[in-house]
């Protein structure tokens, strides 16, 4: 079944469902087949509004007329493009600093054209052979006509492992060599610290204590939405991060069950959770649960 998404995101986005084909691999039996794909000539803007309301960090490219993949653009190429890295220069240079000028720009000048993706036809150690081997979070699935068929991400492995006795401890798994933030940066500095030290995610502090954490899903939400349009007169990207921070923090304790864990980022369709014994002591991400398998 096919689609036509009407309204806002109605710039050439589709949304489609395809059918079990007989010879399908182990993949598909885990991939979201709900699968949300865009022309090259959609703009910035159209793409991330299209991200976050689709809730989804990844975002095929297609031919319009093949549909066969072209390329994709992630969160971290967006938050690149607004002052976190090289795709910066499409404001600062290609539109002399106009914001507003830059995000009606088509996706092709940040997208990445070298796609690595995966055949409908591989298996689950596949999946995670090639996301350790190429240090992606997901691929974007094809059938034998190079068309999209399905996508799969590192939290479709790890709802595999939801609620399970896993006999590992969140404090064997997760990062502890952590980098904060202050609620007092701005989003320009913290998409840029983001690119620098290649995270997703940061939590903020505040006199030592933790009181928040911003992802770049906060940040590609903020760009999505008409709130960062309000600053016309001034530099949208100059707004501090309080306000756009996550501050119903999702916890766990470091003897917890690593299933437990990911029950909890199913539950509460979160990528980390925050880990805390009297204080912060580290973070529980998708990619530090992989090691399970």
């Amino acid at each position: 079944m096919r689609r036509t998404i009407q309204g806002r995101l109605d710039r050439g986005a589709r949304e489609f469902e395809t059918r079990i084909h007989e010879h399908e691999g182990e993949v598909m039996g885990i991939a979201r087949r709900n699968v949300v794909i865009v022309p090259p000539t959609i703009s910035i803007k159209g793409a991330a509004e299209t991200m976050a309301s689709y809730k989804t960090r990844r975002l095929p490219i297609t031919h319009p007329g093949t549909e066969k993949l072209e390329g994709i653009v992630i969160s971290r190429d967006i938050i690149n493009f607004l002052g976190g890295g090289e795709k910066y220069k499409i404001i600062s240079e290609k539109y002399s600093g106009n914001l507003f000028a830059a995000v009606n720009d088509t996706i092709r000048d940040i997208m990445s054209r070298e796609v690595f993706f995966l055949q409908d036809t591989a298996s689950i150690d596949d999946v995670i052979e090639e996301m350790r081997e190429k240090d992606v979070g997901g691929f974007p699935i094809v059938n034998a006509e190079e068309r999209v068929v399905g996508i799969v991400e590192e939290k479709d492995l790890v709802r595999q492992i939801a609620g399970a006795i896993t006999g590992e401890e969140v404090a064997d798994l997760m990062t502890t060599d952590l980098i904060t933030i202050t609620p007092g940066t701005t989003i320009k500095d913290t998409s840029r610290f983001m690119i620098a030290n290649d995270i997703r995610r940061l939590p903020v502090i505040q006199e030592d204590k933790l009181i928040g954490v911003i992802t770049t899903t906060d940040i590609l939400r903020y760009f999505a939405s008409n709130e960062m349009f309000k600053h016309m007169k001034g530099d949208p990207l100059s707004e501090r991060i309080h306000k756009i921070m996550v501050t119903d923090l999702v916890t766990v304790s470091p003897q917890e069950d690593a299933g437990k864990a990911a029950h909890i980022m199913k539950e509460q369709d979160v990528g980390c959770v925050l880990v805390v014994d009297k204080g912060l002591v580290g973070i529980l991400t998708e990619r530090d649960l992989l090691s399970i398998f």
